[in-house]
């Protein structure tokens, strides 16, 4: 059976690998206080890990 390859570009071919240009996020991310204290926090991560 011949194998049929396709010889036009794809469209992630088509684009260049030059372009650098990066699209910035409208707002950074920012971490939100949780209320729990860090020795609450490592009781937490103690009880997961184990």
């Amino acid at each position: 059976m011949p194998i049929i390859t396709e010889l036009k570009p794809t469209t992630a071919q088509a684009h260049s690998l030059t372009s650098t240009a990066v699209a910035e996020p409208e707002a950074a991310w920012k971490p939100q206080p949780c209320g729990l204290t860090r020795e609450e926090l490592r009781e937490i991560v103690l009880d997961v890990l184990g």
